[in-house]
């Protein structure tokens, strides 16, 4: 058995575990999932790690796990995934880091120096590292060189192409994540406001929770209330619905690992509009899939959404190329074999 471990708080990490488990993995792998945090209170957040601690304890001690997936991303969610590896190494079991950290660079840079050299000894003692992106891949490697790094990204289920109108009456451009700096929000409504000069006929529709006044204030600060959307935490069937109805997808994010979103809206048919971070331009491939900018470039998103808006032509066809490329490179058939391999060469299955 291979227990896996991750958050139930929503986002990126749980749609990836939840996806493994909708293609058949965990049955074909017999993997029991153990929940170690959500978005609760203090107490309750300190009563599921304790909780998956003593569930992980138990397993062990039945001599019948054969591995630990951990899914981490940094700060906190890195540290108690470390303490249910080092539980496991006890009983000797093979221990698997899957980092899914937006901001991992950052994280280990501010580390105090004894930090850094365990947050290393860590991932080199690890069976595997799994990161998401060739980018991340370079940066483990050097920072952990004795490190077994394994380049797994993210992926989604792919269904039909889409049919989507040549010519719709307005522009809608999507956006899903949390609201904050990092997912780029705050660039986002100043260089939409700007866009909207050009193109009068745009809509911004903004699917998240996170700072959600704030960026409220903004929009009616901008002028801009009658074309923007606040759609709360979008998920589920609401979310296709939102991606079936968009015409563009952005995400002008500060840092990123690879996103969930980014792949759905390109499994939708949707040309993408987002930055150089992490994994984004593996996926998005600037003039062919999307659009590709700095991070924090206002200028250079308000053109993009322009140069978007004002031809139809232009989405439909990197729609369709984006398409393609997740159906090839971010899909369940490109993807899943990969982890069953890591689990064979690993020794966990």
């Amino acid at each position: 058995m291979i227990v896996m471990m991750c958050t139930a708080a929503k986002g990126g990490m749980l749609s990836v575990v939840e996806g493994y488990r909708s293609s058949g993995l965990f049955t074909d792998c017999n993997i029991r999932l153990i929940v170690t945090h959500d978005n609760g209170s203090l107490p309750r957040r300190l009563w599921l790690a304790m909780s998956a601690l003593w569930a992980l304890l138990l397993a062990l001690f039945t001599g019948k796990v054969t591995g630990v997936h951990l899914h981490a991303a940094m700060r906190g969610s890195f540290w108690r995934k470390s303490m249910y590896g080092l539980l496991a190494r006890l009983f000797r079991v093979r221990v698997v880091y899957h980092l899914h950290g937006s901001e991992m660079e950052p994280f280990v840079n501010s580390l105090p120096t004894w930090a850094r050299r365990l947050l290393v000894r860590l991932l080199e003692r690890a069976d595997a590292v799994i990161v998401l992106s060739a980018s991340w891949q370079s940066y483990i490697r050097t920072l952990a060189p004795r490190a077994n790094v394994r380049l797994v990204p993210n992926y989604i289920t792919v269904g039909a192409l889409p049919q989507r109108i040549a010519a719709p009456a307005e522009v809608r451009f999507l956006f899903l994540g949390a609201l904050g700096r990092r997912k780029g929000i705050y660039d986002l409504l100043p260089a939409f406001a700007e866009a909207l000069k050009a193109q009068p006929g745009l809509v911004l529709r903004v699917g998240g929770d996170g700072e959600l006044p704030e960026a409220q204030a903004l929009a009616q600060q901008l002028g801009i209330t009658s074309q923007v959307q606040f759609l709360g935490w979008v998920s589920g069937v609401a979310k296709q619905s939102e991606l079936a109805a968009a015409d563009v997808y952005v995400l002008p994010s500060y840092n990123e690992g690879l996103p969930m979103s980014i792949l759905e809206a390109m499994g939708c048919g949707l040309p993408v509009l987002s930055t150089r971070v992490g994994g984004i331009p593996e996926a998005v491939l600037n003039g062919c899939t999307g659009i590709v900018i700095e991070a924090g470039d206002r200028a250079a998103l308000a053109s993009g959404m322009v140069s978007l808006a004002g031809s139809a032509s232009l989405r439909l066809t990197m729609g369709q190329a984006g398409y393609a490329h997740v159906r090839e490179e971010f899909s369940e058939e490109a993807v899943v074999p990969r982890i069953k391999a890591l689990y064979r060469e690993t020794g966990m299955q």
